[in-house]
């Protein structure tokens, strides 16, 4: 019988800093310009620095840290933004539209009750954008797809911590509200082309608001 590898702990170890990190990033725990000591984060999150450089390298890669005097957490310049935007309005069209046809009742049941919690005048803005993250990673997860699911890993982006604040208007979530329920009705009827059409209205209705908050055309 053939020996079975080793599993690779320094490598898994690195995939649970990675994750750590990365949601800490992109939930404004860990804000831009923000330093990343990797002795710090190895007590921190209690292993050696060896898997922290491991993750701090491939946030590098997924735009998300640069080395600067060693590691920084990203600033985006608003133009960046607005680039990963473009680029996150096609990953999640094509997203919805293999999900059309993949998704499962269970997903559908959870993503009814997400917007209900999101229309509840009482959510945060904070807790609002960390549903509005679930609902929109339970549809990439439904597509199936570990190319997409990557890109949409990549174009991922804490828009709303920008040095200017990006304001929604009640009239803004009016229309969110009602994008997130035509994409779920769309999903629901295996409607792939509406549910493409939908989704990417949706990141340009947001990509919208954020050329309106920075004053950009």
């Amino acid at each position: 019988m053939t020996t079975p590898p080793t599993p690779n702990r320094s490598a898994d170890r690195a995939d649970v800093v990675h994750d750590r990190l990365r949601e800490a990033i992109l939930a404004a725990e860990l804000r831009p310009n923000h330093r990343l000591v990797e002795k710090e984060i190895a007590d921190w999150l209690e292993v050696s620095r060896t898997p922290v450089r491991e993750a701090l390298f491939r946030l590098v890669q997924e735009g998300l840290v640069v080395q600067r005097k060693g590691w920084v957490v990203r600033d985006h310049t608003p133009a960046e933004i607005l680039e990963i935007m473009e680029a996150r309005a096609g990953v999640e069209a094509h997203a919805a539209f293999l999900a059309a046809q993949r998704i499962t009742e269970a997903a559908l049941t959870r993503l009814e009750e997400l917007i209900e919690t999101m229309e509840d005048d009482s959510v945060s803005r904070l807790k609002l954008n960390e549903l509005n993250n679930v609902f929109h990673d339970i549809i990439t997860e439904a597509a199936t797809n570990t190319v997409v699911a990557q890109l949409h890993r990549r174009t991922k982006i804490n828009y709303w911590n920008l040095n200017q604040p990006v304001v929604f208007t009640p009239a803004d979530d009016e229309i969110v509200n009602t994008q997130h329920r035509q994409l779920v009705t769309s999903l629901r009827a295996g409607d792939g082309e509406t549910a493409a059409r939908v989704a990417r209205e949706h990141v340009e209705n947001t990509a919208r608001i954020i050329r309106a908050a920075l004053g950009l055309r």
